[in-house]
């Protein structure tokens, strides 16, 4: 496993990215899992990508959602 990850920000996301990955190769794999994110209505937080041979290893974190409401709203009368 790569422990020298590249580092960059892709649309305001954070990415650490295998060196073995070309840029584009970055882009584009990023490009689509925003889009899926998307589409499900999720926010990504962060995206690890990791080469292993043929296969790139994915990790891709949900954005902490925080919301507040009046108290008032939480107590039934």
């Amino acid at each position: 496993m790569c422990t020298h990850l590249q580092e960059l920000t892709i649309e305001g996301i954070p990415i650490r990215a295998d060196p073995s990955l070309s840029p584009q190769e970055v882009r584009q794999t990023v490009y689509e899992i925003l889009q899926d994110w998307t589409w499900e209505g999720r926010h990504l937080g962060k995206i690890e990508l990791i080469r292993n041979g043929q296969w790139v290893h994915i990790c891709s974190y949900e954005k902490p959602i925080t919301q507040l409401i009046p108290a008032k709203y939480l107590v039934k009368e």
